[in-house]
Order: C-alpha cells, then sequence, then structure tokens
C-alpha cells in the first residue's frame, strides 16, 4: 500500500508553517494562524488545508479572506520549497473543531501508526 499522499501532506504542512511566519507579507494572515491538518489525495493532484486561528470572528474572516487572496501565490512557494514533481492545487479551509477533538484525532492516529507498525 502507498503512503506517497500522506508524506507529501507532511511535507506541505512543515513548509506552510514556515511560509506563514516567514514569507508571506499578507496582513490578513500575519495573525496566530497555524494548519492543523493537511489532506492530499491520493492522486497528489489536490490539497486541503486545515488552519486555525486564534481570535474572534473578525480574525477568522481576515484570514479566509487573505487565504484566498495569496492562494496561488503559496502553492508558488510550496513549488519553490519543496521537491516534487507537482505541486497539487490548494484550497484552505477552516478548522473550528474544538481543540479536545482536535487531541483526540492526535492520539488515535498515533495509536493507528503504532498498530501500522507492529504489523509491519
Amino acid at each position: 500500500m502507498h503512503y506517497r499522499h500522506l508524506r507529501v501532506a507532511e511535507l506541505i504542512k512543515e513548509a506552510l508553517g514556515v511560509i506563514l511566519l516567514e514569507e508571506l507579507r499578507d496582513p490578513d494572515l500575519q495573525g496566530f494562524i497555524s494548519i492543523s491538518e493537511v489532506e492530499v489525495s491520493p492522486d497528489l493532484k489536490r490539497a486541503r488545508i486545515y488552519y486555525r486561528v486564534q481570535g474572534g470572528e473578525e480574525e477568522w474572516a481576515k484570514a479566509a479572506r487573505g487565504f484566498k487572496r495569496a492562494r496561488k501565490f503559496i502553492r508558488h512557494l510550496l513549488a519553490e520549497n519543496l521537491y516534487l514533481k507537482y505541486v497539487p492545487e490548494i484550497e484552505f479551509h477552516p478548522d473550528r473543531r474544538p481543540e479536545s477533538i482536535e487531541k483526540l484525532d492526535q492520539i488515535f492516529e498515533k495509536l493507528h501508526e503504532r498498530k501500522d507498525s507492529e504489523t509491519s
């Protein structure tokens, strides 16, 4: 079974963290924004990027505007930073899950990884 899309998702998540901190100058993307999850399709053509914003509704709205405006530029930066044959089309989605659910997801993911490594 191939897990390339999972590795690509992790690479994109790491690169986006750096891009948000160091390369973007958009005022709408200057708050406390973090990338919570990246899902890449198995064919590597599309990536759904989920972000969290610290703050109220105004900060969420600013982040949504900023990501919409900067989507193509961010994809260009990903292409420069990742050595991939093809950089997926990206779309940004707010992640409004309560943090407790996110922590449970992380626990389940670690348990799943442990189970996979034991069966390998």
